[in-house]
């Protein structure tokens, strides 16, 4: 079989493997959407990584057509968007691009298709998001009164400014970006593995302990966050200073998600190096603490971040592993 021939029927089977999704997705009404997300780009990333993004541009046509005919209207969008992210990722892993950068591209791309799904497809299907905010708002603000926390005192308005109209939308989005983000950091995860499961050239994917953020984005998250913190103190305004406000805020809770999501994995080498011996257990405890002290995350997030925290870490828990593996009989 000559090559073009091969590329043919490979992109092929590839477009009827997506098709099988739509089709799947569609009888079952949109129960598995959530989990087809995560599988949409892999036939792109497949072929893509295979044969570079020129020779993948019929195959992604293909797919947008096919989402188009087989799929219904809010599963063909996801399923174009989660395409064309498969398409840069195999592309990428293609020519061998830097996998950091690599993953960060498809992250944010993630973050903007989850944004724009959620706010295109809500004002096509006549979803009002500003109600269903109103809605939220009058139902936390029952729940609180229930437990008893007055509006009149200190701690009832602190909750108040958190729980405005324009306050909660941005905690929307940003919540909308995290789960972009967290979705395309699985779909890299997940096609590698799958692809090297099938025998595709394609590198290990690099140990989280080998992932080093910029130092700078953590004194830049810290700043941001405290300046979030300055913003919920000051009086509703009007004009340039509210939008420098709504600015503040919505980095603010982009930082505070970036620094907590470091700080936890910080938590986990911490707990794998002096801690139990069980992984499973490890990750039991790092979820409580969580939930018990959320501001010590913060600090820890910046220290992994910023400083010569993340080296030192890594050195005990491999210093723990190597130990627990000599302990261990054969």
């Amino acid at each position: 079989m000559n090559e073009n021939t091969q590329k043919l029927t490979f992109g092929a089977l590839l477009v009827a493997v997506f098709g099988v999704l739509l089709l799947l997705n569609r009888q079952t009404g949109g129960m598995l959407e959530e989990t087809f997300i995560f599988l949409f780009p892999i036939p792109m990333v497949a072929f893509s990584a295979r044969y570079g993004w020129k020779d993948s541009l019929p195959v992604f046509v293909c797919t947008v057509l096919i989402s188009v005919f087989c799929g219904i209207f809010s599963s063909a969008f996801y399923a174009v968007t989660q395409s064309f992210i498969g398409l840069v990722y195999g592309s990428c892993l293609h020519a061998r691009r830097d996998r950091n950068r690599t993953m960060l591209l498809v992250m944010a791309l993630s973050a903007l298709s989850n944004l724009l799904s959620s706010i295109v497809l809500a004002s096509l299907f006549g979803i009002d998001l500003q109600e269903d905010i109103t809605l939220m708002q009058t139902a936390m603000t029952e729940a609180l009164e229930k437990v008893g926390i007055a509006a009149s005192s200190a701690q009832g308005q602190a909750v108040a400014l958190l729980l405005k109209e324009d306050a909660l939308m941005r905690m929307f989005i940003v919540s909308m970006l995290f789960m972009g983000v967290m979705q395309g950091f699985i779909v890299c995860q997940l096609s590698v593995l799958i692809l090297r499961r099938l025998r595709f050239p394609i590198e290990k994917p690099a140990p989280l302990t080998a992932f080093y953020p910029p130092r700078l984005t953590g004194y830049l998250a810290m700043i941001l966050l405290m300046g979030y913190s300055t913003t919920l103190a000051l009086p509703q305004t009007t004009g340039r200073q509210e939008v420098l406000r709504v600015l503040l805020q919505t980095g603010g809770l982009c930082a505070y998600m970036y620094l907590i999501c470091f700080g936890f994995v910080a938590a986990l080498f911490l707990l794998r190096a002096y801690g139990p011996g069980s992984r499973a257990l490890n990750v039991i405890l790092a979820l409580l603490l969580f939930f018990v002290m959320p501001p010590a995350y913060i600090v820890l997030g910046f220290l992994y971040i910023s400083t010569f925290f993340h080296d030192w870490v890594v050195e005990k828990m491999t210093a723990r592993i190597r130990a627990d593996a000599r302990r261990t009989p054969r």
